[in-house]
């Protein structure tokens, strides 16, 4: 009879991969929050009618700096340190291990599609899904090549952005020239006025001729597969599990961590105040070059802190408020979703495109306060979260336990 691979039991998680992951939801709510609220979409005069101008300059610039980029990079991470434990799990019962991830990826691709026309553009779930089928071709290689592979993905929006940058240079773009009312003033009707069908229509419409395109120009892709592959590194030498004997390791990567990350991110979030990088201008080669270097630098610096701070008795009990929170983090994610589609959306409050960043961060520690009062609550009772669960149960094909 054939070894088949089973779901990782609740007994098998790992506390401290579930505290960082909580951590990182946080970090994810704050930086969406901006598109949640459609306060991206509103022109310069309208961010200004909001009256909070002065102080939403600075949250933004804060959000930048501290925020930006670098939490969906710890979930890339933790992606990748994932794939790995299940790669080793595999191994050790001789199963089909590629054929079973894939299906995974299929389903976590129709789960993000679901939840990008439904309720979020901004999805991360079928970036993760369609990255992960090209990270099951690195599963044989070693550790050197998958840490220079990591180098050079990172370093390939920079080499994105110089031909694009050069062919601009060549044969320019003609300026863009709005006549009548803007195009995001009818996004901001759609989303605060409109009816449903009609904002499942404007989410379908976004995602491919606005998130995708951006995604690519971006280089988001090559960002996200590089975090996997330092995920399937760190999970390879089993430096998350063995945090006490890799120490010294780890405070060199929170030290330059630091080091490297702090002023790239200092200026990466000046870059982002202009238009530079997305008019092709030649100081735009600036964003991609310090978010090459900064925001990975800058993640691992936060997941550097967590994992020596985790290892110190104290500080591990006030961590652990997280770990309910990371346990049932799908779950969370689309919820954050649903939460702000209904403060935001017509069909809730209608409060798309009144909000400045500002009073959004206030709004996100609510609702992340209430994701972890729930998530305590939830595990309690339940061995996954309900998202968690169908996941499983359609990636295995047999239903799973659910109740503890």
């Amino acid at each position: 009879m054939e070894n088949t691979l089973q779901p990782t039991s609740v007994t098998e998680r790992h506390s401290f991969l579930d505290v960082l992951r909580g951590f990182a939801l946080l970090g994810v709510l704050l930086a969406n929050m901006v598109t949640h609220s459609g306060y991206y979409f509103l022109s310069k005069e309208g961010m200004e009618a909001l009256g909070t101008i002065e102080i939403d300059h600075h949250f933004e610039w804060i959000e930048h700096f501290l925020i930006d980029g670098k939490f969906y990079s710890i979930f890339s991470m933790l992606f990748g340190i994932g794939f790995a434990l299940q790669l080793k799990r595999s191994s050790s019962i001789d199963t089909r291990f590629p054929s079973l991830f894939r299906r995974r990826l299929v389903i976590m691709f129709i789960l993000g599609l679901l939840h990008a026309v439904l309720l979020f553009v901004g999805d991360i779930l079928t970036v993760y899904a369609l990255t992960g089928f090209v990270l099951i071709l690195f599963r044989n290689l070693s550790d050197k090549v998958l840490l220079r592979s990591a180098f050079i993905l990172m370093l390939l929006p920079i080499v994105q952005y110089s031909i694009l940058w050069g062919i601009n240079l060549v044969d320019p773009a003609p300026p863009v020239v709005e006549e009548g009312p803007r195009f995001f003033d009818e996004v901001i009707r759609v989303f605060r006025s409109g009816s449903y069908p009609e904002i499942i229509q404007m989410n379908a419409g976004g995602l491919i001729l606005g998130r995708y395109p951006d995604l690519f120009f971006t280089g988001r892709f090559f960002r996200v597969l590089a975090m996997f592959l330092i995920g399937f590194y760190v999970a390879k030498n089993m430096i998350y599990a063995n945090i006490e004997a890799n120490r010294p390791l780890i405070r060199k990567v929170m030290i330059w961590g630091a080091i490297i990350g702090i002023p790239c991110n200092i200026v990466l979030a000046m870059m982002m105040t202009t238009e530079a990088y997305y008019n092709l201008e030649p100081t735009g080669i600036i964003q991609p070059l310090v978010y090459a270097f900064g925001v990975p630098a800058l993640a691992l610096f936060y997941a550097a802190v967590f994992a020596l701070l985790y290892v110190k008795p104290v500080w591990k009990k006030l961590l652990m408020v997280f770990a309910p929170v990371g346990q049932i983090a799908l779950t969370n994610y689309l919820m954050q979703s649903l939460i702000c589609a209904i403060i935001f959306m017509s069909y809730g409050f209608g409060l798309e495109a009144q909000v400045g960043p500002a009073r959004l961060s206030l709004i996100a520690f609510a609702i992340y306060i209430f994701q972890v009062v729930f998530s305590h609550i939830w595990v309690r009772y339940f061995r996954f979260g309900p998202m968690e669960w169908v996941w499983r149960s359609l990636t295995y094909k047999k239903w799973q336990p659910f109740r503890k």
